[in-house]
């Protein structure tokens, strides 16, 4: 695991590109809300309802890309991101690129 608490290992940037679709080949980036913060989803299942991650029930916030970087490394949550055009696109931790400063 990186150690994301070095002000060395400061994250600038977290971005994805689309793979599939009208999104294939765009860069998606992660934004803040319009109250400063990053948000994720925690991945939740259900045998009954399948896949609830996406529910805003399951949104977490992150005050940092280095808080989000961390939440995304336990692989229980999927970042946030958006495109150019305000496409969303929800990725693990293993599909997004990360710039350190």
């Amino acid at each position: 695991m990186t150690d994301t608490t070095s002000p060395k290992n400061k994250v600038i940037s977290i971005t994805a590109v689309g793979t599939r679709g009208n999104a294939k080949g765009k860069l998606f980036t992660a934004k803040t809300d319009s109250q400063g913060r990053y948000a994720l989803n925690e991945k939740t299942s259900s045998p009954m309802q399948g896949n609830t991650t996406n529910r805003a029930k399951n949104k977490v916030y992150a005050s940092t890309l280095n808080d989000a970087l961390s939440l995304l490394q336990t692989e229980e949550y999927l970042i946030n991101l958006v495109s150019a055009h305000g496409k969303r696109a929800l990725r693990e931790y293993k599909k997004i690129n990360i710039e350190y400063v």
